[in-house]
């Protein structure tokens, strides 16, 4: 929760600390004829200049509305530092404000959500907040100000970002004359506003009544839809300026967009692409690389010189990368493989930035020049936990082909379910073209069954026993790994077994790509994750390679969406570097970077209905 009062603090100190301050100094000066007090302050006391010890101290030698002034303002300092221990220690000194001005309630109030709130006790803040008197808060703009961040910090904390907007949106208004403060609730305004779905931002802009509203809705819809381009963007900016001119955004854009102009200067100029060309997956991505960088070119002119080197039968990367390098390249895009990820990885020092096409075996990235992204099943795999989870399942199964490749998978899946708190409670293999019937019958306890049957058959002194096999009945999912030819027919296998009805979930590789109805009906009920670029066509670049490209499989389509990305990328990665974005929509998916430079990707969700893959809007996708 520390990121919460880092949010917030900038304009807590820069404006409502100092304003505390004076304000304090004014109510010392009224309140000076006080009776029943037994100490003052000394005279040349400054609460502006003082200590958070000596404002306790101060707090202590001193009673009723000066004590309590005193030691809100040390409260309010030991939050800011992050004390919260001491802070909470304090605060419990406050006692009997119903009996001070309203003023100091009001400060109180504020305190505790803020307590609340960097404590993780988010419903709690929310809780004060929405008890905390408005009405008293309207002829003091400096509480209202400061009440108003703190609600709308509170709201996003708690992912309801449309409430937060509305918070900010009045803050803004409050602080239409203020240039400077301005620029720290439009950061806000921009933070909540991106955050809302594609969903959420349609849903706010038929409800959006106000000018302010509207305007901040259209700079967020052409902000996303050109978010393929910063040229786009910034063209697009510009328009929107002379549009909405009355805007306050248009006057004092939010950073994230003040930035875009010097991004786009500080953008790579040559970059150098290490592909292995012979292989299908090489020729796919450049395939997307170049779709995207044509894409770009017809945009602007401004695109960056691009040197292409064929790493296929490498198996050490130096020489290549060396020569990348001396090309002049300011950006190495690649490699692909796995090995020579792991050669660079272990590189104290990468001379260039580098965005590396696989992820290295170690996650200990010590040159920050390396970047890594790729097609991960982990992040699949966390993705279809994650809906397993949310849609009320327990106890899992698992059903993966037999080999030491998917054995690792299976122990991913395995560790991020028991991470949450979920339970394995059988698993099956296949390999080959074995008989998927013995497959479901050790997952389901089926054979077990049997058995008894057998043995109650040989008991029994007549030859004929009737019998009807019994499944387990503590599986909640199953989650598949397998190509659509297994899962054609592992999934009707289930329902001949009496596992029809168990929701089953799937990694991209159940599904080809390919619109084939007919030979999907066997896979109906199925969820899984995708790449946007399979499932969605709300990417300009997909109607127009439709044409230039060959028709390919899902395999083949995913990598071209690789390629595709790791060119939007290439201005990005200084946007991901310095925070100014969290995440990016792109082909195969929606992108974000953790501290260690590993790029991930969060899929769209899809299942099968009627043979057809559909997308899903709600986690709960594989419920009946």
């Amino acid at each position: 929760m520390k990121l919460a009062s880092m949010r917030l603090a900038p304009l807590f100190l820069a404006s409502v600390s100092k304003a505390r301050l004076i304000l304090l100094v004014i109510l010392l000066q009224s309140c000076g004829s006080t009776t029943n007090t037994p100490e003052q302050p000394a005279p040349d006391f400054d609460p502006q200049g003082a200590s958070i010890d000596e404002l306790l101290r101060a707090a202590d030698n001193t009673a009723g509305v000066e004590s309590a002034e005193l030691r809100v303002l040390a409260l309010e300092a030991l939050i800011e530092e992050g004390n919260l221990d001491r802070a909470a220690r304090q605060r419990a000194l406050l006692n009997n404000l119903a009996n001070y001005p309203e003023h100091l309630q009001l400060r109180a109030s504020l305190l505790d959500a803020r307590l609340a709130l960097n404590a993780d006790r988010i419903e709690d803040a929310l809780a004060i907040l929405s008890a905390t008197d408005i009405a008293g808060l309207e002829s003091r703009p400096e509480l209202l100000q400061e009440y108003l961040l703190l609600l709308g910090g509170t709201y996003q904390e708690n992912e309801q970002y449309e409430d937060a907007l509305s918070a900010y949106l009045r803050l803004g208004n409050a602080n239409e004359n203020n240039p400077k403060a301005n620029l720290s609730v439009h950061n806000e305004i921009w933070d909540a506003i991106n955050s809302f779905s594609l969903i959420q931002l349609n849903n706010f802009a038929n409800t959006a009544d106000s000018y302010q509203s509207r305007g901040w809705v259209e700079l967020a819809r052409i902000v996303t839809s050109e978010a393929h381009s910063i040229r786009s963007q910034l063209d697009a900016i510009t328009q929107w300026q002379r549009i909405w001119s009355q805007h306050p955004a248009a006057q004092q854009l939010p950073l994230q967009l003040e930035k875009l102009a010097h991004t786009w200067e500080q953008r790579p100029k040559h970059i150098a692409l290490i592909l292995p060309l012979q292989d299908s997956a090489g020729r796919a991505i450049q395939e997307g690389f170049l779709s995207a960088y044509y894409a770009a070119l017809d945009v602007s002119r401004d695109v960056p010189k691009i040197s292409v080197f064929d790493s296929s039968n490498q198996t050490t990367i130096y020489a290549i990368y060396d020569a990348a390098v001396a090309s002049g390249a300011d950006l190495i895009i690649g490699p692909l493989y796995k090995q020579l990820v792991n050669q660079l990885q272990q590189l104290d020092e990468l001379p260039v930035p580098t965005l590396a096409l696989n992820y290295a075996d170690e996650n200990n990235n010590s040159s920050p020049n390396l970047t890594q992204f790729g097609l991960a099943p982990e992040d699949e795999i966390e993705q279809a936990v994650e809906l397993a989870w949310q849609a009320g399942h327990r106890n899992a199964a698992i059903i993966t082909p037999q080999s030491s490749d998917y054995d690792r998978l299976q122990q991913v899946f395995v560790n991020s379910w028991a991470g949450r708190g979920g339970n394995l409670v059988s698993q099956s293999t296949f390999s080959g073209n074995n008989d998927y019937a013995d497959v479901i019958k050790r997952l389901m306890a089926i054979d077990s069954s049997e058995s008894r049957r057998d043995r109650i058959v040989q008991l029994l002194p007549r030859t004929s026993v009737e019998f009807t096999p019994r499944r387990r009945g503590d599986i909640d999912f199953i989650f598949l790994i397998a190509n659509p030819r297994e899962g054609r027919q592992i999934k009707p296998s289930l329902a001949f077994y009496f596992a029809g009805d168990i929701p089953v979930y799937a990694l991209p590789s159940i599904y080809d790509g390919l619109d084939n109805q007919s030979a999907n009906q066997d896979l109906n009920g199925i969820v899984f994750t995708d790449a946007p670029w399979i499932l969605a066509n709300y990417d300009p670049l997909k109607s127009n390679t439709a044409s230039s490209l060959r028709p390919a499989s899902g395999p083949v389509q995913r990598f071209r969406a690789m390629g595709i990305d790791s060119f939007r990328l290439y201005s990005r990665l200084q946007q991901f570097d310095e925070e100014d974005i969290t995440s990016l929509r792109g082909a195969t998916g929606m992108l974000s970077m953790d501290d260690s430079g590993r790029i991930h990707r969060r899929l769209e969700v899809a299942r099968f209905v009627d043979g057809k893959a559909i997308l899903q809007e709600s986690p709960d996708a594989a419920s009946d």
